[in-house]
């Protein structure tokens, strides 16, 4: 193979690499869009994101605890099952996975936080008022044998299913008439499954949430379908949402009465992150550029596609990003990864001005393997330790070093080695020649 054929087929995969990069970065990016005629959305890790109080005003609602008359024992695992519940309901129905759900053992109450706007996938903005509303009901669901034709109305004796038959719980869409209608499909457990053998199939049962008829329900022989085709899409969709979490969360066992609520100003935080983040990563490939000249491509192109797939990972795993300390482990892992890169390559371009581009590519990476193995693996204890620590600063902080830690490493000792490697077919003629004119 002709050294004009190697340089043509590298062209071409680093041009498919950067489509990709390029590619993961529109998708990290864009807005919510459509992808189909049944009402599903994509939504990108920056939208995720952007659900973060860390972007708008922030609404704070404090609510008192009734329970029956429980041991110490069992009160304090009724409220902590209570919070992870809210919790769940907030990130099933709303997209709100960072929202801060906390129980205040001194004034015995619950505090739910959620930011004051919401960017749900279709559009619709319900207010505060009715997020907090729904996210803190009983929630528990019943199926009735009794046919919803029949206008009926709740009777503990029509029970047939109860939140212990249920499995899980998910939220499809279907299109009726041009109409985006959604469902939620239910799981039955074994036991379940045999007292649904009740029901007659494609026939319209009742669902009930706290001792109230709320909508109807269809047995399919393998699973419940909970159906809401009253309203507009939007509509639809949030019940549909609501109701698969009431049923993964499980209810609550306890009422909530709200004491009160505050709205904060508008949170700017998250834009300024956003801004010095940006302006780091621009500076790095500025400085690649300027310092390795054509050897800028490699670090350039694998930092960026690090910092998409770190985007996506972190929406993946509702990250919550916007925590102070969290936000400054980000920006201290960004800098920790452009340091290595740099750090190869600027051995790299030093042994280039006197030796060809494999030796010193080998060379490079072979002298740097070692400080860069200790530090990476450093950055990982350290992470894990902090991460260990539970308060607002060390989990988080811990918590960005260790996701620093992996793909730092996989840039470093990966990327950053294969790409050096594919364009040795440019360098090593830029090499040959410079040693032919001495």
């Amino acid at each position: 193979m002709t050294v004009q054929t190697k340089k043509i087929l590298v062209a071409l995969c680093l041009c498919l690499v950067l489509a990709i990069t390029v590619t993961l970065g529109v998708f990290a990016f864009i807005p919510n869009i459509k992808v189909n005629n049944f009402g599903d959305y994509y939504q990108s890790p920056f939208t995720t994101i952007q659900k973060s109080m860390a972007f708008t005003d922030r609404v704070e609602a404090t609510y008192s605890i009734k329970l029956d008359d429980e041991t110490a024992e069992k009160r304090a695992e009724k409220i902590d099952n209570a919070v992870a519940s809210i919790k769940t309901r907030l990130s099933k129905t709303y997209g709100y996975y960072g929202s801060e759900v906390k129980y205040d053992k001194d004034s015995d109450t619950i505090t739910v936080a959620i930011p004051k706007s919401n960017n749900t996938n279709t559009g619709a903005k319900p207010a505060a008022r009715t997020i907090l509303s729904n996210v803190i009901v009983n929630g528990k669901v019943e199926i009735l044998n009794v046919n919803y034709s029949s206008s009926p109305s709740y009777s503990e004796d029509s029970v047939l299913l109860t939140q212990e038959h249920f499995k899980s719980a998910s939220v499809r869409s279907y299109l009726n008439q041009d109409v985006t209608l959604y469902i939620c499909r239910v799981r039955l457990t074994k036991e379940g499954k045999k007292l649904a053998e009740e029901l007659v199939e494609s026939t319209p049962y009742t669902c009930a949430v706290d001792g109230t008829v709320e909508t109807w329900v269809y047995w399919t022989g393998r699973e419940l379908q909970i159906t809401y085709a009253y309203g507009d899409e939007a509509t639809s969709e949030q019940h549909a949402k609501a109701m698969a979490a009431y049923i993964s969360s499980g209810a609550l066992e306890t009422t909530l009465t709200q004491k009160g609520s505050t709205v904060t100003t508008a949170n700017k935080f998250g834009w300024i992150f956003m801004v010095v983040f940006g302006a780091l990563v621009l500076a790095s490939f500025v400085y690649f550029a300027v310092r390795f000249k054509g050897l800028c491509l490699i670090p350039i192109l694998t930092q960026l596609l690090a910092v998409f797939v770190f985007m996506f990972f972190g929406a993946l795993v509702h990250l919550e990003l916007f925590n102070v300390a969290m936000a400054v482990g980000v920006l201290l892992s960004y800098a920790f990864m452009s340091f290595f890169s740099a750090f190869t390559f600027e051995k790299m371009r030093k042994f280039m001005k006197e030796k060809t581009y494999s030796w010193s590519r080998y060379t490079a990476f072979k002298q740097t393997n070692i400080i860069s193995l200790i530090a990476h693996g450093a950055l990982l204890v350290l992470g894990a330790i902090l991460w260990a620590i539970p308060t607002l600063v060390t989990a988080p902080l811990g918590n960005a070093f260790v996701y620093a830690a992996i793909l730092s490493f996989a840039v470093t000792f990966g990327l950053n080695r294969l790409f050096a490697l594919m364009v040795g077919p440019f360098f090593e003629v830029k090499a040959a020649k410079s040693k032919t004119r001495k």
